[in-house]
């Protein structure tokens, strides 16, 4: 957890994000990373704050109102009818068998086939001319320089005719310029370029790169395996994927687009496919938007998460856009050095499987960020999710977090340390949570639930196992926390802990009692021995905070530790229910909306944000 009262927080201008409204799920799955050994004493059960706060006015709008929409204006994410077909006259094109260099200057269909060595193959033509070249069983090697150039043509497409084994290769040391371009990549264009068809194609770029295009690339449909000593493939304009399987080993970044002039441009799509990239720095990489819809993308970058990062100046994501990261449907397998999922403006997921395991944050927007659908595993983290504004609307949640687990304008993301590209800036000093759906699951070392700003719970389940530490809490905010619906349950350690400063429509308590062991169940019963909620967290806990709809002004409720509650889902947790056995912990009167007893209560005389500890531990 953060001293944030010490650290001040840079301002970056907001752009925008996508926001799509989901149902609710319930049954994620549990955390597995271990505990931390518990260090905190015992805790009286004494109430410090017992006055009821039922506040219709909130100090802090958190509403979905405050989380902008990504502009994709001027951007195309379609692929032409020409982009998707497989069509070809392989009767009717010009044959082109012979090693040396090979000039083309009109357009029309071309096939290679055999082995051409020693040569490069340019494309000169008209900027009017559509130009298709099929690979029909060929390997093309140039020692000194690209195999294929496109100097100009309005556009060209390389077709993998199906079938059939290609691959093409460029020299390991070469200088090749063409006025004030250096040709650089195995496939060089200028021009628009598409890569199709049911073949495969396999690309080695022994100098740097394996495909660049200075304006669009496309592939559709096609087998490629991508090995370079720099970026797989990139192009200027746009990188758009459709369909295909594509396995990609990079020295630098995997997938990029790096048009920093035009803010239309710069941008990768990808729908459907398969991609596999293992790369040195990124995997995927936007100058602007990264826009993915129903892609299985499994991406190594960098080491995996069990390196270091250090103090490196590289960037070491596995998804990175400096604008906007959409991400709709699709299953994602990401293990980074660096954050999983990193945008320097928005992030909006709207559904999509993901297994993320991250040295630094699983998931981070320096402005907004938005949940509102999906099964989303951060296996690995230093803090899970983390944004300056956080909106949770519906999915399945589950994170594993060094220090914070769902954090608000203000970690220590490390992704700042040496200026490295991709570095978090936040766009004020205060954030917002709001949490309306969803099931969601925080095992954390750190706070489980932390904002520099306000909290608000309108809907959901979430359920924190917080710190052990005394430094941390379960549950933490600045401003205010407020609930008009829903069930939250964060249990942790007593020291930091705070509880709701506002509640309405259900009441919020704010417990300590006897210290309990990691993986002995928490119920909040009522006056009839029913279970109103219960969790069982992977860590030790002495407090609670807790609110669900059963918990109303007027009523009696006791806290009962260790029994065995009927129904539950794999974390402990139900809704209604009936139990056996069990310690009580204590009585509570609910003589209003909020009960404070133990740690630093809410705002309602308590002060917030006064945190203990601070940096990476």
């Amino acid at each position: 957890m953060i001293k944030k009262h010490l650290k001040p927080i840079v301002i970056l201008v907001a752009m925008t994000v996508l926001l799509s409204g989901c149902s609710n799920k319930k049954g994620a799955s549990s955390a597995t990373e271990s505990s931390k050994k518990s260090d905190f004493s015992e805790a009286k059960n004494e109430e410090i704050s017992g006055e009821g706060n039922v506040d219709n006015e909130s100090t802090e709008n958190t509403s979905t109102e405050n989380i902008s929409t990504a502009d994709i204006s001027g951007m195309d994410f379609t692929f032409s009818d020409r982009d998707l077909s497989e069509e070809y006259d392989i009767n009717g094109a010009t044959k082109i068998t012979q090693s040396g260099d090979i000039n083309i200057t009109k357009e029309g269909t071309y096939v290679l086939s055999g082995n051409i060595s020693n040569t490069m193959i340019t494309i000169e033509a008209g900027e009017s001319d559509k130009i298709q070249i099929l690979f029909n069983g060929v390997t093309i090697e140039n020692e000194n320089g690209p195999a294929i150039y496109v100097k100009s043509a309005d556009k060209v497409f390389i077709t993998l005719v199906e079938g059939t084994k290609n691959s093409i290769s460029d020299g390991d040391a070469y200088e090749v310029t063409d006025g004030d371009t250096t040709l650089d990549a195995a496939i060089f264009s200028r021009s628009d370029l598409t890569i199709n068809g049911k073949g495969t194609l396999e690309i080695d770029g022994n100098y740097k790169h394996g495909v660049v295009s200075k304006d669009d690339l496309v592939i559709a449909n096609a087998t490629l395996d991508v090995k370079t000593k720099n970026v797989g493939v990139c192009g200027k304009d746009c990188v758009k994927i459709s369909g295909g399987n594509i396995d990609i080993e990079s020295g630098s970044d995997g997938i990029r687009s790096d048009n920093t002039e035009d803010n239309t441009r710069g941008y990768v799509y990808i729908k459907d496919g398969a991609l596999n990239i293992s790369s040195e720095y990124d995997g995927v990489q936007a100058e602007t938007i990264v826009k993915l819809e129903n892609t299985d993308l499994t991406v190594k970058a960098g080491e995996g998460s069990s390196s270091s990062l250090g103090s490196s100046e590289e960037s070491y994501k596995g998804i990175k856009a400096v604008s906007d990261i959409l991400i709709d449907g699709g299953k994602y397998e990401i293990d980074s050095m660096d954050d999983c999922i990193h945008s320097n403006n928005t992030v909006s997921i709207v559904s999509g499987d993901f297994k993320l395991s991250s040295g630094d944050d699983g998931i981070h927007a320096d402005t907004d960020l938005s949940i509102s659908g999906g099964n989303i595993d951060i296996e690995k983290s230093y803090e899970g999710i983390e944004g300056s504004n956080i909106v949770i609307s519906g999915g399945n949640i589950s994170l594993v977090a060094y220090d914070d687990g769902i954090n608000a304008a203000g970690g220590n993301d490390s992704s700042a340390m040496g200026n490295r590209p991709g570095q978090g800036h936040f766009s004020s000093s205060s954030g917002t949570i709001n949490i309306s759906g969803g099931y969601i699951l925080v095992n954390s070392d750190g706070d489980g639930i932390d904002s520099n700003g306000s909290i608000s719970v309108s809907g959901g389940v979430t359920l924190v196992s917080g710190p052990t530490n005394g430094g941390n809490g379960a549950f933490d905010f600045d401003g205010s926390a407020t609930v008009t619906g829903g069930v939250l349950i964060a249990l942790g350690s007593s020291g930091m802990a705070q509880g709701f400063s506002q509640a309405e429509n259900q009441g919020a308590i704010l417990c300590t009692f006897t210290t309990q062991n990691a993986g002995t169940s928490f119920a909040l019963c009522d006056e009839s021995g029913d279970v109103v909620v219960s969790f069982t967290p992977e860590k030790a806990y002495q407090c609670a905070a807790v609110t669900a709809p059963g918990i109303q002004s007027g009523n009696t409720y006791t806290i009962v530790t260790g029994a065995n509650v009927s129904g539950t889902d794999v974390n402990g947790y139900v809704e209604g229910s009936t139990k056996s056995d069990g310690d009580e912990q204590t009585t509570i009167e609910m003589t209003s909306a909020i009960y404070n007893a133990g740690g630093m209560g809410g705002m309602g005389g308590n002060p917030g944000g006064m945190h203990g500890g601070g940096g990476r531990w």
